[in-house]
């Protein structure tokens, strides 16, 4: 049991000063104002000190691609063919990885990993606290966008080679799945395999998490999929986001937006700008941020929200796109996110405000346990 007295308490709607956090079985038991609590809690004085909800990444891929190793063990993408559901996270995730540390340690207590962006469907990620305790073995099905040509010489399947193509494969194949569902055809073994996990997103029993990569018409073809085949989804890194706020507010779909702070590495990044979370969360848009794995490491998930209140974003709500956000997209709500009474005791103690830059994580722990402490 822990008791973790005095500080400022940001629990993800409010803001407690000189507060109390009692951690007990692994789950928040108290929040609120100091009161008398028993002797037996093993205290961490916060005294002038920030606590907030552990931070949660809804797009990443770590443990799928180990730090330290080489590409070719990266398990993001199967190039067997453009349509992979079956390929799970769960099977190739390296909880020895590095990285699921240094995450710790820069206070990111949950993530989503699971497959890239090669495949059309690219296969089921999972959501885990980054010590190793996964939430969601079948948390979402990739699925991406843009144009797929450079890897149809390593399969016996072409890959769509125009944004157009993959759009229609998509489509393509979630009315082939639909039509199985409402009529069960004779497939081969693969294919049937391959349509009980569709399905499961079809059925809204799984959600969609789709990647878009650099063109604001792909934004207007996926909302017309989700909304044609009434799919719960999310979607990822929407640069040119800022030029269809009002599309994507009517839509209601969330966006996890990034990552800040990428390079415009050539033309096709032109519409990259670390402003246009700013302006989605603005306009009621329920945004979270990405570090997308290994492109920015893991434990620099809390600078990027750094970087919104650069471009114009309150503390709060910037906390709001790395903790209660992601959790209410990846529908793991009521057990994380935010600090309380009933939920996973997943706690980061600061000594200032984690989202300024020069501040220091002292202690985090998840699951009501001590995973990193700097003293």
């Amino acid at each position: 049991m822990i008791a973790i007295i005095g500080g400022t308490i940001w629990t993800g709607f409010e803001t407690i000063e000189n507060g109390l956090v009692l951690v007990r079985n692994g789950k928040i038991d108290y929040v609120g104002k100091m009161v008398g609590f028993d002797s037996e809690y093993r205290k961490i004085d916060a005294a002038g000190k920030f606590i907030t909800p552990g931070f949660i990444d809804a797009h990443s891929h770590i443990g799928l691609i180990p730090e330290g190793l080489d590409w070719e063990y990266s398990d993001v993408n199967d190039f067997s063919g453009p349509i992979t559901p079956q390929m799970r996270a769960i099977d190739a995730i390296d909880f020895f990885d590095k990285a699921f540390y240094d995450a710790i340690s820069g206070g990111v207590t949950t993530v989503y990993t699971g497959p890239g962006s090669a495949n059309v469907i690219g296969g089921v990620g999972l959501v885990t606290k980054t010590t190793g305790r996964v939430l969601l073995e079948e948390a979402a099905l990739k699925m991406a966008l843009g144009p797929k040509g450079i890897r149809e010489y390593k399969s016996k399947e072409p890959y769509p080679s125009t944004r157009m193509g993959t759009v229609a494969l998509l489509r393509n194949t979630l009315h082939d799945v639909k039509r199985w569902i409402e009529n069960p055809q004779n497939v081969d073994n693969v294919k049937e395999f391959q349509y009980r996990y569709i399905s499961k997103v079809l059925r809204k029993e799984m959600m969609a998490k789709i990647h878009l990569s650099t063109s604001p018409d792909e934004i207007i073809a996926v909302l017309n999929i989700i909304k044609e085949f009434g799919l719960y989804a999310t979607i990822d890194h929407v640069f040119a986001g800022d030029l269809l706020v009002n599309e994507i507010k009517q839509s209601g779909v969330p966006v996890v937006y990034g990552p800040v702070m990428f390079s415009k590495l050539y033309s096709a990044f032109r519409y990259v700008n670390d402003k246009i979370p700013v302006k989605l969360l603005k306009a009621g848009i329920c945004t979270a941020l990405m570090t997308d794995h290994p492109v920015i490491s893991q434990k620099h998930l809390r600078l990027l929200g750094s970087v919104v209140v650069r471009n114009g974003l309150s503390y709060d709500d910037a906390l709001k796109m790395i903790t209660i956000n992601p959790a209410k997209m990846l529908r793991i709500d009521d057990r994380v996110g935010s600090i309380c009474v009933g939920k996973d005791a997943d706690l980061v103690v600061s000594n200032d405000h984690p989202l300024k830059p020069d501040a220091k994580i002292e202690t985090v722990i998840v699951d009501g346990k001590i995973v990193y402490s700097c003293s």
